[in-house]
């Protein structure tokens, strides 16, 4: 830190028995504080953790959709997965009463596996993915319990008998319901009504974090689905009660551009998460603000004009829109300089 200083002389009359006497008094004061310092990027605050459970129907209609799903898989995953301070973890589920996990619960699949530094490791988890949905296949019961599975497995993999547990502590959670069927759960008992059910999840996830569900649905009201499409329509449904009460979103699996509104998921769990942030340790002057980056002078202003970065002065705190130009999360580091904003006003 570095301090520049002033000398402020005033004269101070009083009057004392005997006569007047004027004193003087000589004080430095700070005229500008610079602030420089070094914030380690592992110091980013943001809500890191969120788990996602995709459970995707594997009954013999499902082909279509699920060739979508594989299709648009990278799409969806560039929306969170390349953003290095999202510490994500994913499982695949069926819709099949008794069947084992796809991925993620028996061995964790997670960002751990994707290295900054080596492109290939993104796409390896991309193909993973698309792997465990090519497995799963169509050869399922023709009775879809969503509700009843993610319950199911949130359960066995819970961290007892000697299995890890799906839900980490701390973290988000997040379920991606995909089916073109309704949801069957109900015949296991009035506890799989989508609001009980909700609740019960709830009662899993810390109350400081978020619990949402989404739907890639194909009802026979939804968009570009016709009306001659089977089962019962999208409002009103489990699955829409669920979701809405979640403050989730549906997509119509029935559409051209499924991969296009897929990737609006993985958006909206990005933004649970939330900007990765540092908290500044003293009020700046917002016009002297500067990030740097491996020396590199860092662009403020809007994510539309180009900039990387924005100051938040309710929070205090310097906001990144992504971290793409970061190479080693966990060991380089931001530079910020500012003046400090002492509340003096030195323009007079």
């Amino acid at each position: 830190m570095r301090n520049k200083y002033y000398l402020l002389t005033f004269l101070f009359l009083f009057s004392c028995v005997g006569g007047d006497t004027a004193y003087l008094f000589n004080q430095i004061l700070p005229v500008q504080e610079e602030d420089e310092r070094i914030y380690p990027l592992s110091v980013l605050q943001a809500d890191k953790g969120i788990d996602v459970i995709l459970v995707i129907d594997n009954s013999g209609s499902m082909q279509p959709i699920q060739d979508d799903v594989i299709r648009n898989a990278k799409l969806f995953f560039e929306q969170f997965a390349r953003q290095p301070f999202i510490r994500w973890k994913l499982g695949i589920i069926s819709t099949d009463r008794n069947e084992r996990p796809y991925l993620g619960f028996e061995r964790s699949f997670d960002s751990t596996l994707i290295d900054p530094r080596d492109p290939n490791s993104f796409d390896g988890v991309v193909a993973e993915f698309q792997q465990a949905v090519g497995r799963l296949g169509t050869n399922g019961s023709a009775s879809e319990y969503s509700f009843y599975n993610i319950e199911r497995h949130i359960n066995d993999y819970n961290g007892s008998g000697g299995r890890e547990s799906f839900q980490r502590g701390g973290s988000h959670l997040v379920v991606i319901m995909i089916s073109d069927e309704e949801e069957q759960s109900i015949d296991f008992g009035d506890r799989y009504e989508a609001i009980r059910f909700y609740d019960s999840v709830a009662r899993l996830v810390p109350s400081d974090r978020v619990l949402r569900f989404y739907g890639a649905i194909k009802h026979k009201d939804l968009k570009e689905c016709t009306r001659s499409t089977w089962g019962e329509a999208w409002l009103g449904s489990e699955f829409e009660k669920i979701i809405s009460h979640s403050n989730g979103f549906v997509i119509s699996a029935c559409l051209n551009d499924f991969g296009t509104e897929l990737a609006k998921i993985g958006q909206d769990i990005a933004s649970i998460v939330g900007l990765p942030s540092l908290l500044l340790r003293r009020r700046p002057k917002v016009e002297t603000l500067k990030v740097f980056y491996q020396d590199l002078l860092l662009t403020p202003g809007s994510e539309e004009a180009g900039g990387q970065w924005y100051y938040e002065a309710s929070s205090n705190t310097v906001n990144f829109y992504n971290l793409d130009f970061v190479v080693d999360l966990e060991n380089d580091r931001f530079r910020i300089e500012f003046d400090v904003d002492d509340g003096i006003n030195r323009t007079d």
